[in-house]
């Protein structure tokens, strides 16, 4: 993976070379919805589940298709067992439920693969609309509060209950120009995290697959500053 990412980078930059010069930097805020998928919903998400998510981004163009972006974002996922299908009517159902705030932090690494320059070579100014795919690290706090329902046996939180989890952010997205200065960014994205725990529930769910939450959204940003090239554009 690290060796299809560093060819990937090589052959864009290699392709791009002549917008170097072409940085710039831009922040903003983050509105939107997240949802979560593990041992207390169904498969992939239970839809009634999706709760708001807000925070802020900073990017940093390196050129017109490479940029790196750093977030952090406050977002609240939640569970329950009756979000199941029933195939085989329990008389005992467990009734589990849950609910967990998130604060994440994380920094990507984007490719923009069908941007071009937002000024041309006379410096006239052209809005444009990109996707672009993002991966990188991230970090998130959450504290999963877990009812047990109608089962008095079970306790938690569990032995081996985390709070702090490490994540893979994978994001696909659209970037467009609502004017010189202001932009305008809708994506979605997969967290990846490596733990059962996130909500809360592993030993007395299924400890063999790892929860995992989304996030998706629109950003609002700002031209904060853009430092021109030898082709006088960005």
């Amino acid at each position: 993976m690290k060796k299809w990412i560093a060819t990937v980078l090589a052959i864009t930059l290699w392709c791009t070379p002549s917008t170097w010069g072409q940085r710039s930097t831009e922040a903003g805020l983050f509105l939107g919805v997240s949802n979560y998928m593990g041992d207390l919903s169904p498969t992939p998400i239970a839809a009634s589940e999706t709760q708001f998510a807000f925070g802020g981004h900073y990017r940093y163009m390196l050129n017109a298709k490479l940029g790196l972006k750093a977030s952090v974002a406050f977002a609240k996922i939640s569970g329950a067992d009756v979000n199941k299908p029933v195939v085989n009517p329990n008389p005992n159902p467990r009734r589990f439920s849950m609910e967990a705030g998130l604060l994440e932090f994380a920094i990507q690494g984007e490719w923009h693969p069908l941007a071009t320059p937002r000024f041309d070579n006379a410096g006239v100014y052209t809005r444009q609309c990109s996707p672009y795919v993002g991966f990188g690290f991230g970090l998130t706090f959450a504290e999963a509060e877990v009812q047990a329902g109608n089962n008095s046996k079970v306790q938690f939180p569990e032995p081996d209950d985390a709070s702090a989890f490490i994540v893979l952010p994978i994001t696909l997205g659209m970037r467009f120009d609502v004017g010189e200065y202001l932009i305008l960014s809708a994506e979605f994205g997969l967290r990846a995290t490596f733990s059962d725990y996130l909500d809360g529930v592993s030993q007395n769910g299924n400890p063999e697959a790892n929860d995992h939450y989304f996030m998706g959204g629109v950003s609002v940003l700002y031209l904060i500053e853009a430092e021109y090239g030898a082709r006088a554009n960005y």
